[in-house]
Order: structure tokens, then C-alpha cells, then sequence
């Protein structure tokens, strides 16, 4: 049983840090930290399972893409942002954390 432990304890360990030291399935490999904690953040909290596989199956490539594409939406429009929180079955705490998050992550000068 040990061993079995130590095996998986090395193929997580592999499977990180392939995938740029996210934790999670998703490659960040070409994101910056900020980005790469953004991304963490965002799956992490993620309430549709089917947006979540489609961040599983995007190439480094595309989620850096994905993430240049969605910044101004996420950065420029505060009250449209919070209204698809809402949308997405968000609660205002949740809203308010997210908001939080893309400002000081994706918005703020780095």
C-alpha cells in the first residue's frame, strides 16, 4: 500500500508540474503567476462542470488566448460582469470575491 501511495504521490506531483505549477487540470504553462492564480481561482470556483471541461481540454496556447480575449470583458465593465455572476447562480458574496479577484489578478497593473 505504500508504495502505491508514493506512486501517486509522484505521478500528481508529474502531472503539476506539466501543467506549470497550476493545481489544477488546466495548462497554465505560458500564463504569468497572476494569471496562472487567476485561472486557479476561476476553475476552482467554477459552478458549470461543462465550462470546466472546456478549460480541461484547452492547449497552453488557448487558455492564454481565452484569458487575453476575456480580460476586457472581465476588466471593462463591472455592472455587465456582475450580472452574469448572477446569471451563473453566483451569490453577492461570491460576486463581490470574483470581482475582488479579477481586479487585483487581471486588471491591476502588474
Amino acid at each position: 500500500m505504500k508504495k502505491a501511495h508514493i506512486g501517486l504521490v509522484v505521478v500528481c506531483t508529474l502531472m503539476v508540474a506539466a501543467c506549470g505549477g497550476s493545481d489544477t487540470p488546466v495548462d497554465t504553462s505560458r500564463l504569468t503567476d497572476r494569471e496562472r492564480e487567476w485561472v486557479d481561482y476561476s476553475y476552482a470556483h467554477e459552478k458549470n462542470d461543462e465550462i470546466k471541461r472546456a478549460w480541461e481540454e484547452l492547449t497552453a496556447d488557448g487558455v492564454k488566448s481565452y484569458l487575453d480575449g476575456q480580460r476586457s470583458s472581465l476588466c471593462g465593465d463591472t455592472a455587465a460582469l456582475m450580472t452574469n455572476l448572477k446569471k451563473a447562480g453566483y451569490e453577492a458574496g461570491e460576486m463581490q470575491e470574483y470581482k475582488e479577484k479579477v481586479e487585483e489578478l487581471l486588471c491591476s497593473p502588474q
